[in-house]
């Protein structure tokens, strides 16, 4: 045990001996250099159409045909092994039956199958070349609490200060963990075998997504990817199972 308390400690997750409340709101946060925004998932393949330099996904006929509903069938039952993988490794079993089941809701799937990216992407890229925006991700995000994107309200006090209201709201663990799935299963599904365990905390150090993401739980994802990264899969699921799910504060990192 005290090799994983020399983990903990490096990544300035270990405040004390005791377990804390389940979104960690005392001391919080690993890193003072988090980057707290990333964008969905997605993997460039080629001859895709872009967007103000950014990836915005391939062009698509918007037909629906039996190759492209297998296709997508495939591609999501694929990603939706790999996070319940992860999540019964860290005793996230509910959450890893019920992960993503919206894609299969008419307004994702068929959406999905019209703009199906072939396993390179997520069709909801396509969709945006063609639309200006996706409503299968719109109708996703409002439906899964596993997105960052899911956790925003309207703030009363910033309105009455003429402030923009609508701010972040901080994630249970529970769900920044199945997040944390997601990503990891997400990179490994588009990325096939060029995935590596240092993919996952690439994307999210590239992406960027505004303020949409609570800091403390920007803190906390970037900390497990970080672990992810130097230390590999096994250890940060043990963290996350062993740590982190059970309530354990978290404490920033100590300068000295």
């Amino acid at each position: 045990m005290s090799e994983e308390m020399d983990m903990w400690k490096k990544y300035g997750w270990l405040k004390d001996s005791q377990p804390g409340p389940e979104n960690g709101n005392t001391e919080s946060g690993i890193r003072e250099d988090v980057h707290q925004e990333h964008v969905h998932q997605e993997h460039v393949p080629e001859g895709t159409v872009s967007v103000s330099g950014r990836y915005a996904g391939a062009p698509s006929d918007g037909r629906i045909t039996l190759d492209k509903c297998l296709g997508h069938f495939q591609t999501v039952m694929k990603h939706k092994k790999a996070v319940a993988e992860g999540c019964f490794r860290v005793g996230l079993y509910w959450q890893g039956v019920t992960h993503d089941l919206s894609k299969f809701s008419p307004v994702e799937f068929i959406n999905s199958v019209r703009y199906y990216q072939y396993g390179k992407q997520s069709p909801n890229n396509g969709e945006r070349v063609v639309k200006g925006y996706s409503e299968s991700w719109i109708h996703h995000k409002g439906h899964n609490r596993h997105h960052y994107e899911h956790w925003t309200d309207y703030c009363v006090e910033a309105a009455k200060k003429g402030e923009f209201p609508v701010r972040p709201v901080q994630m249970p663990r529970r769900y920044v963990a199945e997040m944390l799935m997601d990503r990891i299963a997400a990179s490994k599904t588009y990325m096939k075998d060029q995935y590596t365990q240092h993919e996952p905390l690439k994307y999210y150090i590239r992406g960027k997504a505004g303020a949409l993401m609570h800091p403390e739980t920007a803190r906390e994802l970037h900390g497990m990817l970080k672990i992810l990264d130097e230390r590999g899969e096994e250890e940060c699921f043990r963290f996350v199972r062993d740590y982190y799910l059970k309530g354990y504060p978290i404490g920033r990192k100590n300068s000295g």
